[in-house]
C-alpha cells in the first residue's frame, strides 16, 4: 500500500498509542508523512486495541475529527482524591484466620472511611477503593487504616492520587488506574501518593517525603511521588539525651504549650491560640521533649496530666 498513499485525498486521522505493545508508532508516523493533509495524534498508553485503555480520549479525537467540534465535556465528572488500600500476606495465614481478619479489616475500613468524610467506592480482590472530597482527608484516613491493620496483624500498603472521576458509580478511568498502581508499588505499611496530593494538602499539617518518580504506561511523563510520614520534630536524632528534669525546668511558654498538647491540640492550633508561628511551636515541642527526656507528644501529654496542679504544670 506504500505506493498509493500519496493518492489518498480523503481527510485522514491517525491515532496511535505512544507505547503501543504490538505496533511501533513509527508505522503511523510513516503514514502521516506520506498521506497528504493527514493528522497524527499520539496518545498515552500501551494498549493496541481501540476498545481498551483510555477509550474516552480516542473517542473524543474521532468525534472532533468527524464533526469538526470538540467533544462536550461531561458534567458528571468531579475532581476527587482516591485512596486504594491493599492487604496481603494471605499465604502466611490459614484460610479461616485470613477470612476472619480480612472481614474484620473491611468492616474497620468502611468505618474509618466514613469517619474521615469519604465514601467506599468498591473492592477489587484485596484492593479497596474510597473517594474523598480532598487529599488531606484521604491521607489521614490512610494513616488510620495503616494503624488499624497493624493492630490486627494484617500487612497493608496504600496509594493516594487526585484527578477527575465519574460522579456516579465506582471510579474508573485513568485516575483510578493510577491510584491502584500506586498502591501496588507501595511497600509494607507505606502510604504512597502523587506529588499533586502533597501540593494540594499544603497547610494541612501533613508531612511528606520525596519518593522519586515512577513511569506509568498511560502517562506522558514519569509521575512524581511522595510518601506520607508522621510528624517529625526538629531535635537532631543523635543529640545526647538530657537527664529527666522536674517540671520547673520548663519555661512559662513551654508550660503553656505542654498544657495545650495535653488538650489534644495540633501544632497549628497551638500556634493560633498563642499567637506564634507553627515553626516556633515545633521548636517549643522539641525543647519540651528534650528537657523532659520524653519520646513523643503523647508522653508529654501524659507528663502534663501527672504533674498538673491547681494552675497547671
Amino acid at each position: 500500500m506504500r505506493g498509493v498513499l500519496a493518492a489518498i485525498s480523503a481527510p485522514t486521522l491517525l491515532v496511535h498509542r505512544r507505547n503501543d505493545a504490538r505496533v511501533d508508532p513509527e508505522a503511523s508516523r510513516f503514514l502521516a508523512r506520506n498521506i497528504p493533509n493527514s493528522r497524527l495524534v499520539e496518545v498515552a498508553g500501551r494498549d493496541h486495541p481501540i476498545w481498551t485503555g483510555d477509550v474516552d480520549r480516542v473517542a473524543d479525537l474521532i468525534e472532533e475529527f468527524l464533526t469538526g467540534a470538540r467533544a462536550v465535556a461531561e458534567a458528571e465528572r468531579v475532581l476527587a482524591a482516591l485512596l486504594v488500600t491493599r492487604i496481603y500476606d494471605t499465604a502466611r495465614l490459614g484460610n479461616r484466620m485470613w477470612s476472619e481478619r480480612s472481614q474484620r479489616f473491611q468492616e474497620t475500613w468502611r468505618l474509618l472511611v466514613g469517619r474521615h468524610g469519604g465514601r467506599p467506592a468498591g473492592t477489587h480482590g484485596e484492593l479497596m477503593m474510597a473517594r474523598f472530597d480532598g487529599p488531606a482527608r484521604a491521607v489521614r484516613c490512610a494513616a488510620a487504616l495503616r494503624d488499624a491493620a497493624q493492630e490486627m496483624g494484617v500487612a497493608s500498603a496504600q496509594g493516594v492520587h487526585v484527578g477527575e472521576v465519574e460522579l456516579r458509580g465506582p471510579p474508573t478511568g485513568l485516575t483510578a488506574r493510577v491510584t491502584m498502581q500506586l498502591a501496588g508499588h507501595a511497600g509494607r505499611g507505606d502510604i504512597l501518593a502523587s506529588r499533586l496530593v502533597a501540593d494540594l494538602a499544603a497547610g494541612s499539617g501533613l508531612h511528606f517525603n520525596d519518593a522519586g518518580r515512577i513511569a506509568l504506561d498511560e502517562l506522558d511523563e514519569p509521575l512524581a511521588l511522595v510518601q506520607a510520614t508522621s510528624e517529625q520534630h526538629l531535635e537532631p536524632a543523635c543529640r545526647p539525651k538530657a537527664k529527666a528534669a522536674e517540671p520547673a525546668a520548663l519555661t512559662a511558654r513551654e508550660s503553656e504549650v505542654v498544657n495545650l498538647i495535653a488538650d489534644g491540640k495540633s501544632n497549628a492550633a497551638i500556634a493560633a491560640e498563642l499567637g506564634l508561628s507553627e515553626h516556633t511551636v515545633k521548636r517549643h515541642v522539641a525543647n519540651i521533649l528534650l528537657k523532659l527526656d520524653l519520646p513523643s507528644r503523647a508522653a508529654a501529654a501524659a507528663f502534663s496530666a501527672r504533674h498538673a496542679g491547681p494552675h497547671g504544670p
